[in-house]
């Protein structure tokens, strides 16, 4: 438990935001209503599962697994590799995609939109590990015989 409350923010909100969204495909986000002539009309639930869905799927697990390779284990990761860029990137395509799965599918339901705040989270979150990474580290401060001084 611990561990859990060492993590960021940002990597807190994917790993809570990216499992959800995942689960999330697997529940309404069409509502299509379909006409059978004389004998009426019939409204038929379509889940998240077509080819964008698949792509959400798939970005959503990179993403949930770089994060937790990254910023729960020891492995040690490649230093020429920009992790925290690799992972800004792929949770702005969740978002991107999600929002083009949306948008083009017919009949989206509310709750569709309600997964699409759940990529928002994940870009969220993938932004502030980002953010956090690129922050300029403070100076260090030390004592000279005239008081404090920078060390830079």
């Amino acid at each position: 438990m611990e561990r859990l409350k060492a993590l960021s923010r940002g990597t807190r909100l994917v790993l809570v935001a990216g499992p959800l969204l995942l689960i999330s495909l697997f529940f309404t986000w069409q509502m299509l209503e379909v006409d059978f002539g004389p004998a009426g009309r019939a409204d038929y639930p379509l889940d998240g599962w077509d080819a964008w869905g698949l792509l959400i799927a798939l970005l959503v697990i990179a993403v949930v697994s770089l994060v937790v390779v990254v910023y729960m284990t020891d492995v040690t990761m490649s230093e020429d590799v920009p992790w925290e860029t690799l992972t800004f990137g792929l949770g702005n395509g969740i978002f991107v995609v999600t929002v083009v799965k949306n948008v083009t599918d017919a009949d989206s339901t509310w709750t569709s939109y309600v997964y699409v705040l759940l990529a928002v989270l994940v870009a969220v979150g993938t932004y502030l590990n980002w953010s956090e990474a690129r922050a300029p580290e403070p100076p260090v401060v030390g004592y000279g015989r005239r008081g404090l001084r920078s060390a830079a």
